[in-house]
């Protein structure tokens, strides 16, 4: 039995000798707790006789109310009496407190009270009042309360409707402030959704090999350099024979799947191995405990290994030209990761030209000659046009036609095979030859398309840390005008942003170029190479989102929830979008429905040599085009 059966029971019959007791036991537990809230220091704002429930009578209001002061809780009454039109409202000075008013300070009228309930909860709140009068049942709802401080709090209310002879008469909110409650659950909510959103770092492995790529790798030999001694192996691979004109790119990229597995199979468990250039692997070495020469020793069983190995191209027995080089580091040297990648694989072409196995450096080179061995390198590669031109093609979605090209580089290795460049551009980039290869772009690029019908739109690489030279946009437009190239046929993609080094110089080839109707766009945006800033103060038009994000967007709740938002704020600002790495269907679906502009990847068009995307215009692709169904759309 409890106060409510009570409270019953005394309204219909007299009680019993036990009734009795049992009432007072409940007298005597309400005591009970009202002299632990005077223990615990809750002052009674209200003088309230404690009485037997049995020998006065109490209306439901006053029950309600009692029960939340002794818990601690403020309560909100409104009631209608005979006659009256709008009723009776007043809250607790508890209820006056929660709200962050001081006791008796402030009449409550239903205009105040709307006041202080957040603009955007009050909907919810009168949905919640409404529903529990409309259906005589209790309810509850959470809302913001925005004190007069300007400070914002979270209040919980029960709902309850008071009911005189079966219809209702009055409502009671009992309340609390839940502040605490409601940001720590917030704060669990935000951490749930953080763990089930973060996923590896795509950009840290290289897709094709699952191998830690370049920029990975030099940063493991820069933290391994600054506490330990090691050693960095780099082993340079390429066919011993060279490969027949029908062996394609996914045979070649199954071919460097084998090498890399065959790699990790060699160093074993302990060590970090990574792709550092095509046809060049890095093996990074920390094992003080096992003597400087455990590096050397790894790095002969490497190349034995791979010479021994028969690999499997298009059904075709292949054995692989293979030699390395080492280079030693001790704890706390001067040399960077980069640094140490160059020597290494200056060790490695030096032993492949000597015909040695592996070549070991005890120490790094100097600076002096590391960096104009480099400057050397890339020069010579200049001067000797040991370049080639490839185009990409770009799909405009909306249109479902290619209608642009990205100009590609490759680089030509020592058998004369083109190679991916992104290891040379890193070396060109970091000892500040980089501009002499966009010249070189630029100049063939124009050239080329000078020679075609230009029907197409061409994208032209530029380095970031090229825009700091003056010159540059007078080259660039001496070249249109040689090559009679249409400026409007043309955008100029800048990557790495984040070498831009003279953020004026950057501005005024930006307003250079769109002054003479070419077009600018940023590369790799999203990755942190492209500040959010530059999309302020540069006339950008275009945007290609990198491919990290891309790649496996249909799969991963992050990349969408990344590239939708990207593709918003760029339309925003009157942007239009690219996204790289798009291999299937599902992908270009889900990139259209995004409002992404253009696409592009192996599923759209590999790249083929430049003069042959110059003999066509803009071509329809063969892409499912899903549109919603007629009845759905119309509704």
């Amino acid at each position: 039995m409890d106060l409510d059966d009570i409270l019953a029971l005394a309204e219909t019959a007299e009680p019993s000798p036990l009734e009795i007791a049992r009432a007072r036991r409940v007298a005597r537990t309400v005591q009970s707790a009202y002299d632990l809230s005077l223990a615990d220091g809750y002052q009674i704002l209200v003088d309230a006789d404690l009485v037997d429930p049995l020998t006065a009578k109490v209306d439901e209001a006053s029950r309600i109310a009692r029960a939340a002061q002794l818990a601690k809780r403020g309560t909100i009454t409104w009631t209608i009496g005979a006659g009256e039109a709008q009723g009776q409202l007043k809250w607790s000075d508890e209820m006056s407190m929660i709200f962050g008013n001081a006791p008796g300070t402030l009449t409550l009228t239903p205009e105040v009270l709307g006041e202080f309930v957040h603009p955007a909860d009050a909907p919810a709140v009168r949905e919640a009042v409404e529903t529990a009068w409309a259906q005589h049942r209790p309810g509850d709802v959470t809302f913001r309360v925005i004190h007069p401080s300007g400070s914002v709090h979270h209040v919980h209310c029960d709902i309850e409707i008071l009911t005189t002879a079966g219809e209702p008469s009055g409502i009671v909110a009992t309340g609390v402030d839940v502040t605490t409650l409601e940001t720590d659950r917030q704060e669990r909510r935000r951490l749930a959704t953080r763990r089930a959103m973060l996923c590896a770092d795509l950009a840290a492995r290289d897709l094709v090999t699952g191998l830690p790529t370049r920029s990975y790798l030099t940063d493991e030999v820069d933290r391994a350099r600054r506490t330990t001694d090691g050693a960095l192996i780099v082993v340079a691979t390429e066919p011993a024979t060279l490969l027949s004109a029908k062996v394609t790119d996914h045979d070649r990229e199954r071919l460097t799947s084998d090498i890399a597995g065959l790699l990790r199979t060699i160093a074993g468990p302990g060590q970090t191995c990574g792709l550092v250039g095509p046809g060049l692997w890095g093996v990074l070495v920390c094992s003080p405990e096992q003597g400087a020469d455990a590096a050397d020793d790894l790095a002969h069983r490497i190349v034995d290994t791979f010479r021994r190995h028969l690999f499997t191209v298009q059904q075709k027995a292949l054995r692989l030209s293979t030699c390395a080089g080492v280079v030693r580091f001790t704890a706390g040297a001067t040399a960077t990761g980069f640094d140490l990648l160059v020597d290494g694989e200056h060790a490695a072409r030096e032993a492949g030209r000597t015909g040695m196995a592996v070549q070991v450096l005890d120490r790094p080179a100097p600076r002096e000659d590391r960096t104009e061995r480099c400057r050397s390198r890339v020069l010579h590669a200049v001067a000797t046009d040991r370049f080639a031109l490839y185009a990409q093609p770009l799909v405009d979605l909306g249109l479902n036609q290619v209608t642009r090209h990205e100009i590609l580089l490759r680089v030509r290795g020592d058998t004369g095979e083109l190679l991916a460049p992104w290891a040379f551009l890193d070396m060109a980039e970091r000892v500040g030859e980089i501009l002499a290869v966009d010249k070189w772009v630029i100049d063939h690029a124009l050239e080329l398309i000078g020679q075609g019908a230009q029907t197409s739109h061409y994208q032209v690489n530029i380095s970031g840390k090229s825009l700091a030279d003056p010159g540059l946009l007078t080259y660039v437009t001496e070249a249109i005008r040689r090559h009679r190239v249409k400026a409007e046929c043309l955008t100029f993609e800048i990557t790495e942003t984040a070498l831009i080094e003279n953020r004026n110089e950057a501005l005024a080839f930006a307003t250079g170029i769109r002054e003479i109707g070419c077009q600018l766009a940023l590369d790799d945006f999203g990755t942190g190479y492209a500040a959010l800033a530059y999309l302020k103060y540069l006339p950008v038009d275009l945007v290609k989102i990198d491919g990290v994000f891309v790649v496996d967007i249909c799969q991963s709740p992050p990349d969408q929830a990344v590239v939708s938002k990207l593709v918003e704020l760029c339309h925003a600002l009157g942007i239009r979008v690219a996204a790289e790495c798009v291999q299937d269907q599902g992908t270009v679906d889900l990139l259209r429905a995004y409002g992404v502009d253009f696409a592009q990847g192996y599923r759209l068009g590999r790249p083929e040599p430049l003069a042959a995307s110059l003999t066509t215009g803009p071509t329809t692709i063969e892409l499912e085009i899903r549109f919603p169904d007629r009845h759905t759309a119309l509704g």
